[in-house]
């Protein structure tokens, strides 16, 4: 029972705004007297069997489909909490949830959803918060008479946990008073009610030290009222972050075919005329199997080599994950960021060879960034946590991306000495070494280091989004 917690994050934690920035509503109607009634039929009326399952003594099916939607709209009408729904398309998370509750009490559905560390991390959610949702699906419960032990082992089973779901107050990071006070000055002068609203959830978000989603509010904010009508209040959310492009975006057509998980070989970039050597290889961990993406790059230790000419590249969002996962390109290539999902992501990075905010846009939308700096830069969104990718801006002549195990392989090099340069996604850093290339074929193994910290990236502010560990004493 101890899953039912993933209720809770699950709720917050699903999605993305496929709307206007406007206070969602969870069904496009108030269920029928007629539904109301059967539901109260399945939840309340059967006497629960002692030795039944949950998922039976609840009703079944039917049942958790109507508190299921009950929920929905009890959040999503909550001032406390229903701006955490502006990136949720409402009814996937409700077949998911459906889904959740019926595995979750013993049924015959199917979950295929995140666990709750994936659904949480990076979340920022308080004890207000989770009170909200937890008060939401008593409610819930209540209005279809569920008996009273069903409903005390569903509440029961998330209280253990709030410490697990909500952030330590430490990790947070509240806005001083005096630039909440020039929020709260901006925010008396606009006038659409939607935006008030929006601005003052934002204030408060601000004041918490929930810095992510007070930013994701003044976003939806500036998209009503134009970012110049609040320019004096973006400093108090966005203060600590990387650049925020302010370019205008444009619109990549919809059937644009997806990227490939990987892309960059210098032999496919720019061949080079036939040379009299190659060079085969693998690239493992610690001396294991790479168990995820890699590169390898080659300098002549003497120097020369064909310079690489900039590339226009993509890195798209579609499906909440990053392609490619991992972009070789030679320095003052431009990549384009377009986001296909009809959700909302924010692309960041804060690696030191380039800093930057793409911001919030979606539905084929795209945005530009020129990489002039030699370096690996981390991607990742500041909605979605479980997403990343990475642009590796290479300098060699040679280069190539290492998809896992798999051999990689130069097939076109000068005969001499090499520095060699490889990385992998679960390094730190990259390792370098020498090689002597002869004419004809040749093989390498090399090997880097494992020492990359695992899970999610921080987020744009530099804060943490790792697990909070165990539960907090109370």
């Amino acid at each position: 029972m101890n899953k039912l917690v993933l209720l809770t994050s699950l709720l917050i934690a699903c999605g993305g705004p496929a709307t206007p920035p406007v206070a969602p509503s969870a069904s496009s109607a108030p269920p029928t007297a007629a539904a109301a009634s059967t539901a109260r039929r399945s939840a309340g009326e059967p006497k629960p069997s002692p030795r039944g399952s949950l998922y039976d003594r609840l009703g079944g099916k039917p049942a958790i489909t109507a508190v299921t939607g009950e929920l929905l709209d009890r959040v999503a009408a909550d001032a406390r909490i229903k701006y955490r729904f502006l990136n949720t398309d409402l009814g996937k998370l409700k077949a998911s949830l459906i889904d959740f509750v019926c595995v979750a009490t013993g049924g015959p559905c199917k979950y295929t959803g995140q666990d709750m560390e994936t659904s949480h991390a990076g979340m920022e959610l308080v004890d207000d918060e989770f009170t909200a949702l937890v008060d939401d699906l008593a409610g819930a419960l209540d209005k279809f008479k569920v008996p009273a032990r069903e409903k005390a082992e569903l509440l029961g089973a998330l209280a253990p946990l709030q410490p697990a779901i909500v952030t330590p107050p430490g990790r947070l990071k509240p806005v001083d008073d005096a630039a909440i006070a020039r929020a709260t000055a901006v925010a008396v002068k606009l006038t659409d009610e939607n935006a008030i609203e929006l601005m003052q959830a934002a204030i408060v978000a601000a004041r918490r030290g929930q810095r992510n989603y007070a930013d994701l509010l003044f976003s939806h904010v500036e998209a009503i009222v134009g970012a110049a009508v609040v320019a004096a209040a973006a400093p108090t959310f966005r203060d600590g972050a990387p650049p925020r492009l302010e370019t205008p975006v444009r619109r990549m057509p919809k059937d644009t075919p997806p990227q490939p998980r990987l892309a960059g070989a210098s032999d496919d970039d720019d061949p080079d005329p036939r040379r009299p050597a190659s060079l085969t290889g693998t690239l493992t961990v610690a001396g294991q199997p790479l168990d995820g993406i890699g590169t390898v790059m080659l300098f002549p230790v003497k120097g020369g080599g064909q310079p690489r000419r900039p590339k226009l590249r993509v890195v798209e969002q579609r499906d909440k994950t990053f392609a490619p996962h991992v972009l070789a390109v030679p320095p003052g290539s431009t990549v384009a960021f377009p986001n296909f999902d009809g959700i909302y992501h924010d692309v960041f990075s804060i690696s030191p060879t380039k800093k930057f905010d793409v911001g919030l846009y979606k539905d084929g939308e795209t945005r530009e960034l020129k990489f002039e700096k030699p370096g690996i830069v981390r991607l990742g969104c500041n909605i979605h946590a479980k997403m990343s990718a990475y642009i590796v801006v290479v300098d060699a002549p040679h280069y190539v991306v290492v998809d896992g195990a798999k051999p990689f392989a130069f097939r076109s090099l000068a005969p001499g000495r090499y520095k060699v340069r490889a990385w992998s996604e679960r390094s730190a850093r990259p390792t370098e070494s020498e090689i002597v290339i002869r004419p004809g074929a040749n093989t390498a193994a090399l090997d880097v280091d494992g020492d990359a910290t695992p899970g999610p990236s921080e987020d744009k502010f530099g804060m943490t989004r790792q697990p909070a560990g165990p539960p907090r004493s109370r």
